[in-house]
Parts: C-alpha cells; structure tokens; sequence
C-alpha cells in the first residue's frame, strides 16, 4: 500500500480534531483513490472518521493502524465501507494509522 500512495493530490481535507502538538489527521484524493494518514501525539485517543466525503457506493479500504499488542509492528486489514459509515481505530501515544479506500467498482 505505501508504494501506491502518489506524491501529487486533486484534493486535500484536513480532519477535525487536528491540532498542532496533538494528532495531524488528513484525507487525500487521487483520483477516484482517497487516501487517509494520521500521526498521533503523546495521548492514546480514539480515531473516527466519518466517510462522507466518499460519495455513493462502496469502497473497499485497506488500512495499517497500531497493533494494540505489539508496540513495534502494524496491523494490516481490509474490509469494504460506505460513505454512511466512518473508520473507527484506538490510535496508541505517538502512532498513526494509514488507509487507502478505492471505489470497488
């Protein structure tokens, strides 16, 4: 997934709750491709991600969060979404979380 993220964007939002010091949180678009990364700070805190800025249909996401067992290492999953839903993670003191959603049709 890391190679497939571009270096030029059509679209950029940041996310609410972002604050300097606190959590950087975005979503980018290529494309039909959105592209979420969040670099959290010194406090473990819940992430959600309401997906409404994806339009109709489904999406399928692929993402790499904290592994909440192993400090050291990511934990890989992919499921499909809605714009109706929103992406729920626990983010760990200084982790992050990446995810990839592209249209599934």
């Amino acid at each position: 997934m890391l190679k497939a993220i571009p270096s030029i964007w059509d679209e950029t939002i940041v996310l609410p709750g972002s604050e300097p010091g606190e959590m950087a949180g975005f979503v980018r678009r290529r494309g039909k491709d959105w592209f979420v990364a969040v670099i959290n700070g010194p406090t473990a805190r819940p992430l959600k991600v309401d997906l409404g800025f994806l339009g109709g249909g489904e999406w399928r996401l692929v993402s790499l969060a904290d592994d909440q067992a192993r400090p050291d290492a990511f934990a890989r999953t992919e499921r499909t979404v809605r714009s109706t839903g929103a992406i729920e993670v626990p983010l760990r003191s200084q982790g992050g979380f990446v995810g990839w959603l592209c249209p599934t049709r």
